[in-house]
């Protein structure tokens, strides 16, 4: 499979397969308005104007001299059409098209964001390709839309395949687009601040197909695919399913709280800088109806906790940002997080947040873990030492179920239990271990937040693993502590 540029005269076939497969798939769930416009759009005498411009731009897939798939980018990085040929659906041409487009647009056009603006149908499709949602949906002349975003980072141009990971673990791929993008897609609108990146590879771009037996890939509908059904991707199968990250975290929310769950967001933009580039998009949960002087105590906690990277990065930074932000040709601050509701009961809440940043660095690019867990009766705030019994017995049974849950044997094989056992307190010297723990339906999830050295041969490309216990199978280690009274189901 070859994915490339197209040729002038190579147009007109590729704008007949948009309308064929926007006739028969997207059309019908249109209105008559929403489906005339779209067709003066894609007339060739409107088109081919933009296309000798280089205003559009224009990558196919050819298998041989058939094309099999077809996206195009505007010059100022938004994606105007992605449609693949139903038959070669679940062969990974919708995947590499983005990766073409998403390169092109860092390499090429030097935007700061690709963008689409998606039918309601794709947001999820695209949310998993590492795009985000910047705005409600919205109606022009009878087309339905949602604006998405994803930042365009020259550190993150490989095209390479995913790899799903089991639950509750997040797997860098250093090399990986697609992954990559997950990890850091965020909402940050950052325009007219950087003035471009240097253009480091040819107009065209080839991949090899897909290996037999890879089917991760998937392709986008409405904007392009011809309905995609979540079968394949990461959505799809008894396999994915088992997707990683806090999507594979079973929730608990009880009904007719005593409180209500709110949400907050911290935004910031540094306009003055320009020789920086410094935002962070993090929301929050705030609470209301709690106990007055317990409310402000929970939600300054819970603030704390979700802003904990802006005060690393930008308020407080650390040593080694501020290195990296002086030798940095063009350095970067930016977060964009993201947050979990594991478990609200009336009497305790537990939430997870995960951040996407940039660390100084376009190439520095990390994703980070935080939990809370906190008592609504008085805004006491456990960590794992409070919970379990942090002794080589505990650590002996844990250990067997984080290997399990990694899914790979050298997982912490050379690990000291005693030195693991400080680190479960936090207290850990290396810097590579952070410990958390969140509770769900299920019970709870103790593990690490990872840290590895760049170059580390420890570093199996984990950035979170947790080792899951069900309410009866923790009683065996737990403490005497009040928390276990406090994480009650009714």
């Amino acid at each position: 499979m070859e994915i490339r540029l197209l040729s002038q005269q190579e147009l007109l076939p590729a704008l007949h397969l948009v309308w064929e497969v926007f006739a028969r798939d997207v059309a019908p769930s249109w209105t008559p308005e929403g489906v005339g416009e779209f067709q003066k759009f894609i007339k060739y005498e409107n088109i081919a104007p933009l296309f000798e411009r280089k205003e559009q731009i224009f990558f196919g897939a050819f298998d041989g001299r058939q094309i099999t798939g077809v996206i195009a980018v505007g010059s100022d990085g938004l994606i105007s059409l992605f449609f693949v040929k139903k038959s070669w659906q679940r062969k990974g041409i919708g995947k590499l098209l983005f990766q073409t487009v998403y390169n092109y647009g860092v390499q090429q056009l030097c935007v700061r964001e690709i963008r689409v603006h998606a039918t309601p149908e794709a947001v999820p499709a695209y949310e998993r390709m590492g795009m985000h949602v910047d705005g409600p949906e919205s109606l022009e002349n009878g087309i339905p839309f949602v604006p998405m975003s994803v930042i365009a980072s020259a550190g993150l141009v490989q095209p390479v395949r995913a790899n799903p990971r089991v639950p509750v673990i997040a797997a860098v791929v250093a090399a990986g687009l697609l992954v990559a993008l997950i990890l850091i897609g965020g909402v940050f609108l950052i325009r007219n601040i950087y003035q471009g990146i240097q253009e480091r590879v040819q107009d065209s771009q080839v991949w090899e197909q897909p290996e037999e037996g890879q089917e991760d890939f998937f392709d986008i509908p409405g904007d392009g695919s011809d309905g995609w059904d979540g079968s394949d991707g990461w959505d799809g199968g008894e396999e994915d399913s088992q997707i990683s990250g806090l999507d594979g975290v079973p929730a608990y929310v009880a009904e007719d709280l005593s409180y209500e769950i709110q949400e907050e967001s911290y935004e910031f933009t540094d306009t003055e800088k320009q020789s920086t580039l410094i935002q962070f998009q993090i929301p929050y949960p705030v609470l209301e109806g709690l106990d007055p002087g317990v409310e402000t105590k929970v939600n300054e906690a819970i603030r704390d906790c979700a802003l904990a990277k802006v005060e690393e990065l930008y308020t407080s930074p650390t040593e080694e940002i501020k290195e990296r932000v002086l030798t940095e040709q063009t350095p970067v601050l930016a977060s964009t997080g993201s947050y979990k509701i594991c478990f609200a009961g009336e009497d305790f809440i537990s939430i997870a947040f995960e951040d996407q940043s940039y660390e100084g660095s376009m190439d520095v690019v990390n994703m980070d873990l935080r939990t809370i867990n906190i008592s609504l009766q008085d805004g006491k705030v456990y960590q794992v030492e409070d919970i379990v019994k942090l002794d080589e017995a505990f650590v002996a049974d844990w250990l067997e179920v984080m290997r399990e849950e990694a899914d790979n044997d050298r997982f912490l094989e050379e690990a000291d239990p005693k030195e693991l056992i400080q680190a479960l307190k936090g207290r850990d010297e290396s810097g590579v271990y952070t410990p958390n723990f969140f509770v769900d339906s299920q019970g709870e999830e103790i593990g690490f937040e990872l840290n590895n050295p760049e170059g580390d041969a420890n570093d199996l490309g984990y950035i979170w693993v947790t080792a899951p216990y069900s309410f009866q199978e923790a009683q065996e280690f737990s403490t005497d502590s009040e928390f276990w009274d406090l994480v009650r189901m009714d």
